[in-house]
């Protein structure tokens, strides 16, 4: 073969591939579209300003509306919603990537890339507009298809919306807390388990128990129990509207957890079954939110623990700066002590003054130190009751009465306090509760 005719195969060759390219172009503008980027103006929304999101997925519909500050959800049922999750619908939606946009053909049809009818659509509403995405399938290297209103063009953008919107379930944005909002200055927790109920009060700034007792309460247990209702959280959620709540023991629940906001609202909770299996995980349901979640067992333990823990073991709350005064009974004869400046005096016993460590003593014991073990009566043991120690503040008032109890022998001759409240705070036999004269070193005055 001659040069000539090397050349010219070369040439015919090179317009063939010439006119390939022009043909392929022509036929992309006839289909395609200009505007590769972001969203076009026209078609991104405000984002602060949205106040309903409309989510259609097959035959499931969810709407969420902004209430304040707060989102719910309201279809299929109210429950509160974790603002972070249905907002990300929000910002994916608005920061959209569109990698190409072309108009439909028979080819590339709205039905044929599942737009008509979509995987699931999305409505954004605010309070002058509104913005709905039709998102259909996905394809290969990470893409989807997506329209935006009543567009002709379709979108094929990144699938990050699609990922969201077609895989996440909705269920799963709901408030996961189980007591949102409660704290240390809410009013009330009441606890039920079978026919026992426990009640804890706040009033004038500080708690107390009021069922099944009357009693001071522990301060730093309170904090804690406070801290673990409020971290309290669903670990899932197992079933939706479900059609009878006995299967899950929530008809009637092993115990109910009330809780009262510092507004006055309420919130309860129902805890019922076991999971099954080896857990002690339990079934769990929020009063009027038709939900069954799996609590996990630490934390039904912690809400569920001995009220008793939750007692201030301490014979009494007093200040001890506030004390001016001791009155002591015991079974001999009666011992007032009181403050003299910096010392101690019996003013019962002519004024003899007595050792301020010892005195520093009785009132740790009484004011600091916690009992060894706590244990609720149904009546008072008076039987068991050796004397009893006042405090007396500056007014000459006094601030309490500590009712001393001792065991028996037999029973290991432990210490008991009482003051009132049929809690009796034990501690150990060894200690030393001065209730004699000569105990503080005093003559008795008895004939």
């Amino acid at each position: 073969m001659s040069w000539r005719v090397t050349v010219l195969t070369l040439l015919t060759a090179a317009v063939l591939v010439l006119l390939a390219i022009l043909t392929s172009d022509q036929v992309d503008t006839r289909t395609r579209s200009t505007g590769v980027g972001p969203l076009s103006t026209s078609e991104r929304f405000p984002i602060e300003q949205i106040n309903r999101i409309q989510l259609v997925r097959g035959q499931s519909e969810w709407i969420f509306a902004r209430e304040g500050d707060a989102w719910w959800q309201l279809t299929p049922f109210r429950a509160p919603v974790e603002p972070r999750y249905v907002l990300s619908l929000a910002e994916r939606a608005n920061d959209l990537l569109v990698i190409d946009r072309f108009e439909s053909s028979e080819e590339l049809s709205s039905t044929s890339l599942s737009l008509d009818p979509p995987k699931a659509s999305l409505a954004f509403s605010w309070l002058d507009g509104n913005r709905q995405f039709a998102l259909g399938r996905r394809g290969v290297g990470g893409r989807g298809y997506l329209q935006v209103d009543d567009e002709s063009d379709i979108l094929i953008v990144q699938q990050g919306l699609h990922e969201l919107v077609l895989e996440s379930d909705p269920a799963t944005w709901r408030e996961s807390t189980l007591f949102p909002g409660f704290d240390i200055e809410s009013n009330r927790v009441s606890r039920f388990v079978g026919d026992q109920e426990m009640r804890l009060d706040r009033s004038g700034g500080s708690w107390r128990i009021s069922k099944p007792i009357s009693t001071r309460i522990n301060m730093e247990a309170m904090e804690n129990y406070v801290i673990e209702l409020a971290r309290a959280r669903a670990a899932s959620v197992i079933l939706d509207e479900p059609e009878s709540l006995a299967a899950f023991g929530l008809e009637s629940p092993l115990a109910v957890i009330e809780v009262e906001s510092r507004e006055g609202k309420t919130r309860r909770l129902l805890i019922g079954d076991r999971v099954g299996g080896r857990t002690q995980d339990r079934y769990v349901m929020v009063d009027g939110i038709p939900s069954v979640l799996r609590l996990e067992s630490k934390a039904v333990a912690s809400l569920l623990g001995d009220p008793i823990n939750l007692v201030d073991s301490r014979a009494s709350g007093v200040s001890r700066s506030g004390v001016k005064a001791i009155l002591i009974r015991g079974s001999e004869e009666d011992i007032r002590l009181e403050r003299d400046l910096d010392r101690w005096i019996a003013s019962s016993h002519d004024g003899v003054e007595v050792p301020r460590d010892r005195v520093d003593a009785l009132l740790d014991l009484i004011v600091v130190a916690p009992a060894a073990e706590v244990a609720i009566v149904d009546s008072y043991p008076r039987e068991l009751e050796a004397g009893s120690i006042t405090l007396i503040g500056y007014d000459q008032r006094p601030l309490d009465t500590i009712r001393v109890l001792r065991e028996t022998p037999e029973d290991g001759h432990r210490w008991g306090f009482e003051n009132g409240d049929l809690v009796v705070r034990i501690h150990s036999a060894a200690i030393m509760v001065p209730l004699r004269s000569d105990d503080w070193g005093l003559r008795t005055k008895l004939p």
